[in-house]
């Protein structure tokens, strides 16, 4: 059976506290490796270990160490320790003072509290055992001085001094290194001068297509002799990038152009295309009327409030729907008010306005069959 005292002194390898209940608590410290130089001694890391009388509560730490190794029960440690705290004090009272081997001893100080003395020789730090420590001689380092006859002066010696050359190195420069830097220098020079581009060839659009040029036959008329003498004249132009905002162009090319034209044929012709743009406009102008047996109609919006219908129905009026009207005046209780743009007897016709009557209302439009 191993005594409290041999499992205190394992503990303290381990831990840096333990708590002997009713006695007070030890407390391993870690010093590192250092010089003393009253002993001359290089010194390994240790861990020394201090005595508190105030740490008397039980941690639990000794008397669970016991109940595991001895295979005790929890009341039969706390005995043992109990009994070993007991003879601490006994020995501190009747011998003044009790050994705790490998650890240090106790003894009553003229207060009559306990104060403890470690023992020098044992180190608690694991990774440091077998280290001792080294005693280093002082190395002298003074100097030597060889001793030299005093009466000897050595102003009075008559020793030549010796010259010393100082030669400065010169880098060499090859000309024909030089030769060949200039003769670069000029070679880019002079390139870079042809292959800049004139000023007019930068654009600051960037466009591809304006650099391309096409060629383009253009009819030139002559009045002689109450007839117009048409010529062909071929020119080149730039062919430029269509956009997406330009209104197509309709345009007739002929391969051949005749020679003569009378007055009457040119003005007449010129009264014809404007005729036909006259009837384009109007065209495009013409209102989107609906159909007598309407059943499909063009659904622009919903709302809540009547004053915002009444809104879309003038602003579809103003674009080519005169027939532009509130389906629901007063509708039933959470339901919205529906404005109709136009109404057809066929579906297809109706779904042709969606997109147009979509991009009035700002909303997506739907067709009501009704």
């Amino acid at each position: 059976m191993i005594s409290v005292l041999d499992y205190t002194r394992k503990l303290l390898y381990e831990h840096d506290c333990v708590v002997i209940p009713e006695l007070g608590g030890f407390i391993a410290y870690f010093n590192h490796a250092f010089y003393s130089n009253q002993n001359a001694l290089y010194h390994a890391p240790q861990k020394r270990v201090a005595f508190n009388e105030a740490l008397r509560l039980d941690d639990g730490l000794l008397v669970h160490y016991l109940t595991v190794n001895e295979q005790l029960a929890r009341e039969e440690a706390q005995k043992r320790v109990r009994q070993f705290v007991e003879d601490i004090k006994t020995g501190v009272q009747t011998q003044g003072e009790y050994l705790l081997e490998g650890i240090g001893t106790l003894s009553r100080n003229a207060e009559g509290k306990l104060q403890f003395e470690p023992t020098p020789t044992t180190n608690f730090y694991q990774d440091g055992f077998g280290l001792t420590s080294v005693a280093v001689a002082a190395l002298d380092t003074q100097p030597t001085v060889e001793e030299s006859d005093s009466t000897a002066d050595w102003t009075l010696t008559n020793r030549e001094a010796e010259a010393w050359e100082i030669t400065t190195p010169h880098r060499r420069r090859s000309r024909r290194a030089l030769y060949v830097g200039g003769v670069l220098v000029l070679g880019i020079a002079a390139v870079a001068g042809f292959t800049q581009l004139p000023a007019e060839s930068v654009k600051s659009s960037l466009n591809p297509f304006e650099l391309i040029e096409t060629a383009k036959t253009i009819f030139v008329a002559d009045k002689k002799d109450n007839a117009v003498q048409v010529a062909a004249k071929q020119v080149f132009v730039p062919i430029a990038q269509p956009k997406a905002t330009d209104a197509p162009k309709m345009e007739t090319v002929t391969n051949t152009a005749p020679t003569s034209i009378k007055e009457p044929s040119v003005a007449k012709e010129l009264v014809q295309s404007k005729v036909e743009k006259n009837t384009e406009i109007e065209s495009e102008n013409t209102a989107f009327s609906s159909d007598q047996d309407q059943v499909y109609f063009v659904m622009a919006g919903g709302f809540s409030q009547l004053s915002n219908a009444e809104k879309l129905v003038k602003k579809l009026k103003r674009n080519r729907y005169p027939d532009a009207h509130i389906v629901n005046p007063t509708p039933e209780e959470g339901k919205l008010i529906l404005v109709a743009a136009v109404g057809y007897d066929t579906p297809q016709e109706a779904k042709q306005h969606l997109g147009r009557v979509g991009k009035l209302s700002g909303a997506n439009a739907w067709v009501l069959h009704h």
